[in-house]
């Protein structure tokens, strides 16, 4: 099991998919550049700015309600911090007034309530 801990660069909660910035701090995730999709864990934790957040980096979280069992979940191109499934991704893309968005994997829900933490690199997808 894999948890760390990070100072917030924003208000983060519980749940969110988040990133380390440059400056060192956790902010939300999302799949609009590389270094914003680049995610490093969930959230376990709910916080304001400077305060501390445990995030899970490999391993199962467990908070969500929302999980269907097996289906991989991607961080939101256009919402910060969200995991959606595939199809709700390339929808989200095609919103989009960019090229493309950054496609990152997260992990895979194991129950409606569990999601096994397996982060990918991104992937650059255009339109």
């Amino acid at each position: 099991m894999a948890i760390t801990s990070f100072q917030a660069g924003e208000a983060i909660s519980a749940g969110n998919a988040v990133v380390v910035s440059n400056s060192g701090v956790l902010l939300k995730g999302i799949a609009t550049s590389q270094a914003q999709a680049s995610v490093v864990g969930i959230a376990l934790d709910t916080s304001s700015t400077g305060g501390l957040i445990r995030v899970c980096s490999d391993s199962i979280y467990t908070g969500s309600s929302s999980f269907l069992p097996g289906v991989v979940q991607y961080l939101s191109p256009t919402t910060s911090g969200v995991l959606i499934d595939y199809p709700t991704w390339a929808s989200q893309l095609t919103s989009l007034t960019t090229s493309g968005a950054f496609l990152t994997r997260v992990g895979r829900a194991i129950s409606n309530t569990n999601l096994e933490v397996e982060i990918e690199k991104p992937i650059y997808v255009t339109k």
